[in-house]
């Protein structure tokens, strides 16, 4: 009997000890959790601080340096454009100069295409020692979707040196708009901040070109293709941006041709190209290559970019039948600039994913890897 109670007794004093141990080692393995996570929190804030500090010592000396940014920024003219824009409440701007080999360097915001070639193909005015000219248009000028065109413009030289080969100019839709002697005196300051920048970008990089247009279209033609492709890759390098091609092709057009004539068939790539230019970006280079295949250039893009253009387009393309061609499809071609890329290898890799398109389902979108 007592031996029994003895062993009873060390089997409940062993049982004691593990559940003393186990309690304790829970204890310790709660406290560890609870330090772990306080650590853990600890980090990331302390790494949030950090990041915060680092963004803000960066910021810092690039503002105060300039407010076309640092020194080697690849778009001071885009920037100056947006300061234009802004301090003379205009409605869009241009720059245009003439670069190292003569060729128009053109850059705008809130212009259309139409816009844009016609003040680029009327060169540069004869100031004759004046601050600036008042320019008007007659307003028949194609103007973005829903946007009446524009009714006149004023116009600063942007370099010095050869006053009459440059100009950066503030235009206005609104018909009843003056601009002022405010007007001029903030382009004045804004174009003296802005030319040492402006300077070093044209030196950095092949001047723009003005596209020629495509006669049925009015997007930009084939010949031009090329050249603005190269000079666009070599921008989106400097500035380390993405940038995508998107070729589209009109699905079946011989046989839409010989259905409904020639002429009829123009008016529906006429109908197209109307539909893509509504849905493309207003910086975006649209072409016309050949018969009904159409690209798109844009810079600061990606693949997924691109599929989502196309989708819009094709959704607007579907939604709706085009006059005698009724109904049609596009498939399309898709490639994202690689390091490795030049812009043939660019548009090869997108006419080869265009093929693929059409193999696997008219009417669809395939990447160019």
């Amino acid at each position: 009997m007592t031996t029994g109670i003895a062993v009873a007794a060390l089997a409940l004093g062993a049982i004691a000890v593990v559940l003393f141990a186990l309690a304790l080692r829970r204890s310790l393995t709660r406290q560890t959790e609870v330090v772990e996570t306080m650590l853990r929190r600890y980090d990331d804030r302390l790494a949030t601080f950090a990041q915060t500090l680092n963004d803000t010592m960066t910021a810092l000396p690039a503002r105060q340096a300039s407010e076309f940014g640092v020194s080697e920024d690849s778009e001071p003219m885009m920037r100056a454009l947006e300061i234009a824009v802004s301090e003379t409440s205009a409605d869009g701007a241009v720059a245009l100069v003439t670069g190292g080999s003569g060729a128009p360097v053109v850059a705008t915001i809130g212009l259309s295409e139409a816009e844009t070639n016609h003040i680029a193909r009327m060169g540069f005015p004869d100031y004759r020692g004046a601050r600036a000219i008042e320019v008007a248009f007659s307003g028949d000028i194609d103007a973005p979707e829903g946007s009446p065109a524009i009714r006149s413009g004023l116009v600063v030289p942007l370099l010095s040196g050869e006053p009459s080969r440059s100009l950066l100019g503030v235009l206005t839709r609104d018909e009843g708009r003056r601009f002022s002697e405010d007007d001029v005196a903030a382009l004045d300051g804004l174009v003296t901040r802005a030319r040492p920048a402006i300077t070093r970008s044209l030196n950095l990089r092949e001047p723009d070109i003005v596209p020629e247009l495509d006669m049925l279209t009015g997007l930009y033609d084939r010949h031009s293709f090329e050249s603005v492709l190269d000079h666009q890759i070599a921008r989106a390098r400097l500035a380390q941006r993405p940038l995508f091609l998107l070729l589209i092709d009109v699905d079946r057009l011989t046989t839409l041709n010989a259905k409904i004539g020639r002429l009829a068939a123009d008016g529906a790539l006429l109908a197209i190209a109307e539909r893509l230019r509504a849905h493309v970006d207003r910086f975006d280079y649209t072409f016309r290559l050949a018969g009904g295949r159409f690209a798109v250039i844009r810079r600061g893009g990606s693949a997924t970019d691109a599929h989502e253009l196309f989708e819009t387009f094709q959704t607007a393309i579907s939604s709706r039948p085009l006059d005698e061609a009724g109904f049609v499809s596009v498939s399309a071609g898709i490639s994202e600039l690689l390091p490795i890329d030049d812009a043939a290898s660019l548009a090869g890799r997108a006419e080869e994913s265009l093929a693929d398109a059409k193999q696997l389902r008219r009417g669809a979108a395939a990447d160019g890897a």
